[in-house]
């Protein structure tokens, strides 16, 4: 799990991307808890995007714990619901728990 507080912008998206691919290459599941993150910027959202592309192609199970930053941003730039979210840590892990990876 990787939690993130403060701002996710095109000041650190690419920085927190690499971090993801680097833990991605190691792990059968990964989850963004961004419930404390005050802003994202599309660049934030983009990478988010990105993280969930390359985990899929990886078949991680990936999902986000929106804040209410992160869910303003979901409603203007995703509003078909294509990044996965769950509503809680608590759920995201209950998730986890059920999650097998194809072999």
């Amino acid at each position: 799990m990787i939690s993130l507080d403060g701002e996710l912008d095109a000041s650190n998206a690419d920085e927190l991307a690499g971090y993801v691919q680097r833990c991605a290459g190691y792990c059968e599941w990964l989850v963004l808890d961004l419930n404390d993150l005050e802003f994202i910027g599309t660049a934030g959202f983009s990478v988010l995007k990105a993280i969930t592309s390359r985990c899929a192609d990886a078949m991680v199970y990936c999902t986000t714990v929106p804040g209410p930053a992160v869910t303003r941003l979901l409603r203007i730039c995703d509003p078909t619901n294509a990044l996965p979210t769950t509503s809680s840590v608590a759920d995201a892990l209950a998730g986890v728990q059920g999650f097998r990876p194809v072999s």
